[in-house]
């Protein structure tokens, strides 16, 4: 099996975690990473990825959302 580098999990915060569904699945990924590999830094990947995610979830926002319902 080939060794993780901190580029892989740098990419993963940058890249793939902007694409889950809500930053709890970004906690429940990194909690997987970190069976992998005990040395593994959860809470550094954590603040990396759920900052991704976030500027992600921002620039999608941008679109005013018209629910306005006449009666």
């Amino acid at each position: 099996m080939t060794r993780w580098t901190r580029q892989d999990f740098e990419f993963i915060a940058d890249e793939i975690a902007p694409m889950l569904h809500w930053p709890t699945n970004i906690q429940e990924l990194s909690q997987k990473l970190k069976r992998m590999n005990p040395r593994f830094d959860a809470e550094k990947f954590e603040r990396r990825a759920i900052a991704a995610w976030e500027e992600n979830y921002q620039e999608n926002r941008t679109e005013q959302i018209n629910d306005h319902i006449p009666y």
